[in-house]
């Protein structure tokens, strides 16, 4: 699955995910009012420890012939990878988020570690942002949760960080051990099979059940949906806007109609783009919109200490042709109650296996399939932790995640739990949507409205 983000991206449609945090500026100042850059870089090294991947690169198999692998990077420099800027004082929210938008736009080099820290001054109020980028390759977004927890504390005073042992990089693969080793797994391939179609013909069960949800989930795929307007061909360039929403307003909706939190994100999201819709003269009775939900594959052993993607995807109906917000949440919540058992997140993940198995055709099989999902946007929905976080000491006052879009995907909202907020950030072409702060302010108003009602739907 790590493959596949680094398979499907293109000059233009980089495949990178990120966040922007905002700290309290207070111990991560000076005594004359600088940023303690040098100290928060040390910072950074030393937790570096916690995750190797980060003095990674990525090694292509010559001719193509497999699956690229991780070696560490031998030339690593941390001061490439985390720099220093700022807005014209007092910089406002508007500015912070036109600079995310521009650093997000940029891809990652591949010839080094796949991910950058930008710490950023100016801000308005005493604060400090962070803006993080690191390829989809790294990790999910519950991976990049975890790996964020790497470089914060839990408490305002944490233990002093011991000094770092001595680093050296480990000798890459030569290119011709590499491709040995790549033509060898697929030499073996064919054993591989025949094993499994003995356990096949000894207990035919899972085997049969594996080739009906890759079936369903193909029927699925056939299924496009009627374009929105960003469903069209993207820059490279992106617009970036946020949103905040207090947990209370989620747990009054949830409670009171029997739903999951993310059936009420999801309800919200439809308010937000039936209205968005219906201003920009875009029809929307008899009509719903697909939007790609990430479902996560990690188990509970598998956070804190394991990167990479464990994750898979369900489409969902998301019914723009309702007006009752209660009776959108009633439509979502069926919808997501027959997916979970459908076999589709199984199904997907097979076709990805089976288009990694040919190694020839594999980088545009994967490039076919990801424009073959019958969605119109993505939504996705990442856990973060419920207690306050601490940089040094500099609480965390919000975090805003930051995924990517595609061709024929224009459209992007994540949202990222923290403390007693839900905060989003959504993403767009830059020329595609200009009024995406309607949609954030819609989601906002959304939440509010599905709150507040009541009546027969309750």
């Amino acid at each position: 699955a790590d493959t596949v983000f680094l398979r499907i991206e293109t000059p233009h449609e980089p495949q990178h995910v990120g966040s922007l945090s905002v700290f309290e500026a207070g111990s991560l100042r000076d005594g004359s009012g600088r940023i303690r850059f040098d100290e928060l870089c040390d910072h950074v090294a030393h937790r570096l420890e916690r995750v190797p991947r980060l003095r990674q690169r990525v090694m292509e198999v010559p001719f193509g012939q497999g699956r690229p692998v991780w070696v560490d990077d031998d030339e690593f420099d941390i001061a490439y990878h985390v720099r220093l800027t700022a807005l014209p004082r007092p910089g406002d929210d508007e500015q912070l988020a036109t600079l995310m938008a521009r650093l997000q736009s940029l891809a990652l080099d591949r010839r080094r570690p796949l991910w950058e820290m930008w710490f950023v001054d100016g801000l308005a109020g005493d604060e400090i942002g962070l803006i993080i980028k690191t390829h989809h390759a790294l990790g999910d977004g519950i991976a990049n949760v975890d790996l964020a927890m790497a470089l914060v504390d839990l408490e305002p005073e944490p233990a002093e960080d011991l000094p770092p042992a001595r680093w050296s990089a480990r000798p890459a693969p030569s290119p011709g051990r590499q491709l040995a080793d790549s033509v060898w797994g697929q030499l073996m391939r064919p054993t591989q099979l025949i094993r499994s179609s003995v356990d096949a013909m000894r207990d035919p069960r899972p085997a049969i059940t594996a080739t009906a949800d890759v079936v369903r989930t193909l029927v699925t795929f056939l299924d496009m949906p009627q374009p929105a307007p960003w469903n069209v061909a993207v820059s490279p360039h992106r617009r970036w806007v946020h949103a905040d929403v207090g947990f209370d307003a989620v747990r009054r909706v949830r409670e009171r109609h029997a739903v999951s939190i993310n059936d009420v994100i999801l309800a919200a999201c439809t308010g937000a783009l039936r209205h968005f819709l219906i201003e920009h003269g875009s029809g929307t009775e008899g009509r719903t919109l697909k939007a790609m939900v990430p479902v996560s594959l990690r188990t509970d052993a598998e956070h804190g200490d394991t990167l990479g993607n464990r994750v898979s995807l369900i489409v969902v109906d998301l019914p723009v042709d309702e007006s009752d917000p209660l009776l959108r949440m009633k439509r979502i919540n069926e919808r997501t109650r027959r997916l979970k058992g459908s076999g589709l997140v199984d199904g997907a993940e097979m076709i990805l296996k089976i288009a990694d198995g040919i190694t020839p055709l594999a980088a545009p099989l994967t490039r076919l399939v990801s424009r073959r999902i019958p969605m119109n946007l993505v939504i996705t929905n990442i856990p973060g932790p419920p207690v306050p976080l601490y940089l040094r000491g500099g609480r965390l006052r919000r975090a805003y995640p930051y995924v990517e879009v595609i061709d024929n995907e224009g459209l992007t909202i994540a949202v990222l739990s923290y403390e007693d907020h839900l905060f989003f950030g959504i993403t767009s072409d830059r020329d595609v949507i200009p009024d995406l702060n309607e949609v954030a302010e819609g989601i906002e108003k959304e939440f509010l409205a599905l709150a507040d009602a009541r009546g027969q739907h309750s």
